[in-house]
C-alpha cells in the first residue's frame, strides 16, 4: 500500500511541474553554469530597480550563477564573468572608468550596456557614452526617441526591435544567428534609443558603416520606427532625428549590437559588449518576459526573455565549475536509490 504512496506522490510532483510550465508562451533556460554576474543599480536606471532584476536574477541564480548587485558602494571583482550597466544616471568616476577597462583587459568578458529614450531629457546618454569613449568602443548611444506606429504594443513608444541581424545587412553575421535562434517574433522596448558608430571623430550612421568581424548588428527597428530629438538638443549624437537626418530615409535603426573589444585593449583580448536602446534584461514593462504589456504586439508574445537567456549561454562562457553540475546530475539517481530502498524495506 505504502508503495503505491510513493508512486502516487512522483506522479503528482510530476504533473504539477508540467502544469507550472504549460503557461509559459515558449520554453527558454538559461544553460549557462558557474559564472558570477554583476549588476549596477549603484549609478543608477529608471526601469532597472532592483525589483526589475529579480526574474533574470532568479533564473540566473536558479541555473547555478553567482550574482553580485552592485548597489551602495562601487566594487567590480576580478572573477566577474559579465557586469550588466543599467541605465547609468550617474557619471562614471575616472577611478571606475579604469576599472571596467582593466576588467576587460582580463579576457573573455562580457559589458551589456543599455540607453532609454531621451524623452523629456530623462535619460542622459552620456554617462553611458563617457564610459565607452574611454573604453575605445565603436558602438555608442545615441540620443533620440525612437517610435513605430506599426510594429509596437499598444503605444508607438513601445517599440518592437522587429527585424533579425541577418542576411545582407551591413555588420550582421553568426553572432546575430545565435542571439535570435528559436525566436518566432522580435522583443518590446521600452521608449528606447538608438544606436551609432564612432569613428574617432565623427558620430556616424550604423546603417551605413561596417565593421567586419568587430560590430554586428543584432536587432533592428523595422522600416517604420521614426526618430526624433525629443528634448530638442539638436547635439552631436542626434544624428537619427527629424531635423538631423541626412544620409537615409527612416527606418530601420539598430536596436542592439556587439562589438568584439579586441581592437581597442591592449592585450588584444576577446572581451565584448552588447549594447541596446533599452534595458532589454530588466522585466520592467515585461521586456524580460514571455507576454507583453498590452497583449497586442504579435499577439501578446514578445522574446525579450528567450533573446537574453540566448546571450547569456551564447556569450558568458566561464571556466566550468563542475560541482554545481555534478551535484545535479547525481541527485536523480540518488533519489531513485532512496525510493528503492524504501520499497525494499516495506517487503
Amino acid at each position: 500500500m505504502k508503495r503505491k504512496y510513493i508512486l502516487s506522490l512522483i506522479l503528482i510532483v510530476g504533473m504539477i511541474a508540467g502544469m507550472a510550465t504549460s503557461t509559459q508562451a515558449y520554453t527558454t533556460t538559461i544553460t549557462t553554469t558557474g559564472a558570477k554576474i554583476a549588476f549596477d543599480i549603484y549609478h543608477g536606471g529608471y526601469h532597472t530597480t532592483a525589483a526589475d532584476l529579480d526574474p533574470i536574477i532568479g533564473n540566473l541564480t536558479a541555473a547555478g550563477n553567482t550574482v553580485l548587485l552592485i548597489n551602495e558602494t562601487w566594487e567590480l571583482p576580478d572573477d566577474v564573468d559579465a557586469l550588466f550597466l543599467t541605465q547609468s544616471d550617474d557619471p562614471f568616476t575616472a577611478a571606475e572608468k579604469a576599472d571596467v577597462k582593466a576588467w576587460l583587459e582580463l579576457d573573455n568578458k562580457l559589458l551589456v550596456a543599455s540607453g532609454d529614450s531621451d524623452y523629456g531629457g530623462y535619460f542622459d546618454e552620456s554617462n553611458i557614452n563617457d564610459l565607452l569613449a574611454y573604453i575605445g568602443t565603436i558602438l555608442r548611444l545615441d540620443s533620440t526617441s525612437i517610435a513605430d506606429v506599426v510594429y509596437n504594443d499598444d503605444a508607438d513608444y513601445r517599440v518592437a526591435a522587429a527585424v533579425f541581424g541577418e542576411g545582407d545587412r551591413p555588420g550582421t553575421g553568426h553572432i546575430a544567428g545565435n542571439l535570435t535562434d528559436g525566436m518566432l517574433a522580435g522583443l518590446i522596448l521600452h521608449g528606447p534609443c538608438s544606436l551609432l558608430a564612432f569613428d574617432g571623430t565623427y558620430y556616424k550612421d550604423l546603417r551605413g558603416s561596417t565593421f567586419p568581424t568587430i560590430v554586428e548588428v543584432v536587432m533592428w527597428y523595422s522600416e517604420n520606427a521614426t526618430s526624433s530629438d525629443s528634448d530638442v538638443t539638436a547635439g552631436d549624437t542626434d544624428v537619427y532625428s527629424t531635423d538631423n537626418q541626412t544620409l537615409y530615409e527612416h527606418g530601420d535603426y539598430p536596436a542592439i549590437a556587439w562589438e568584439n573589444l579586441r581592437h581597442t585593449l591592449v592585450n588584444g583580448t576577446n572581451s565584448a559588449i552588447v549594447l541596446a536602446g533599452e534595458a532589454f534584461y530588466t522585466y520592467y514593462k515585461n521586456m524580460y518576459g514571455q507576454t507583453t504589456e498590452s497583449g497586442v504586439y504579435n499577439g501578446g508574445t514578445h522574446y525579450g526573455q528567450m533573446f537574453t537567456n540566448n546571450m547569456i549561454n551564447y556569450l558568458i562562457n566561464p571556466v566550468a565549475d563542475t560541482s554545481f553540475q555534478y551535484a545535479f546530475a547525481i541527485l536523480p539517481l540518488a533519489i531513485i536509490g532512496a525510493i528503492y530502498v524504501l520499497m525494499k524495506r516495506r517487503k
